[in-house]
């Protein structure tokens, strides 16, 4: 908020240009940072789940429509799908990892993957706990009033007070927390396909199997959060929406 629309789009612009396909799938981020063996974290626990879940309804369905890794070839339009989300969406940037084309079945499993699980479980993370989070200003100051100390020991309380945004910068940060965190009244949890746009049995079955491993997910989660003194809610399948919706 302190950068203005100004620095944001530097940020952005920053934020893209290091931007990786790996850093967007969920295990292999999990596997980069080194972070596959700390204990007691949800966040990883419970998005492998998620995207377990995930990977496995959009398998069969994929496998359902597409028999062999030709078929995957000759679809001109999920090609041209993929490869405009590489030349628009990160402007052919090779070191990003992004595949510009799908060569196999794999491939798209992969793929439709990491973007279901970005639109849904990785944005319900990031978004969902916002409010909590910031709600208690030094924790999401939104501007600061004077530069950081340089040393330890400088600080005063004079000089934080004078620091730290004033009730009017505060209040506005904290109703856009509120805002963004705010359940949608036609909240759509993921899973949930309220149009029927599959006729056939068997992705029938594959999305009814999918909406009963993320109803065990989320039971897994609530019985898990009543043993923790601040329990880890932000990825429990029944506080996910389908896709982004603020």
């Amino acid at each position: 908020m302190g950068s203005g629309l100004k620095g944001t789009k530097v940020l952005m612009a920053k934020g893209m240009s290091c931007l990786t396909y790996a850093s967007l799938c969920f295990p292999d981020d999990i596997q980069e940072r080194g972070v596959d063996c700390i204990p007691n974290y949800y966040y990883r626990d419970d998005g492998l789940k998620i995207w377990s879940a995930i990977e496995s309804f959009v398998s069969g369905i994929v496998r359902y429509y597409y028999p062999s890794d030709a078929h995957v070839l000759a679809d001109c339009e999920l090609q041209a799908w993929a490869d405009e989300i590489f030349n628009q969406g990160f402007l052919g940037n090779e070191a990003s990892g992004f595949p510009s084309s799908l060569q196999s079945i794999p491939e798209l499993i992969k793929y439709l993957t990491m973007w279901i699980y970005c639109c849904s479980a990785r944005h319900a993370a990031l978004n969902n706990g916002q409010y909590d989070l910031g709600a208690w200003m030094p924790n999401f100051p939104a501007t600061m009033r004077n530069p950081p100390p340089q040393a330890k020991g400088t600080t005063s309380l004079e000089s934080y007070l004078d620091t730290i945004p004033e009730v009017n910068s505060t209040s506005l940060a904290i109703y856009i927390l509120w805002i963004l965190c705010c359940e949608p009244g036609d909240s759509r949890s993921l899973g949930t396909y309220p149009d029927e746009h599959f006729t056939e049995e068997e992705p029938k079955q594959l999305i009814a199997a999918f909406q009963g491993r993320l109803a065990q997910i989320s039971q897994e989660i609530q019985e898990r959060n009543k043993s923790l003194p601040i329990p880890y809610r932000y990825l429990d399948p029944h506080q996910i929406e389908n896709s982004t919706s603020i």
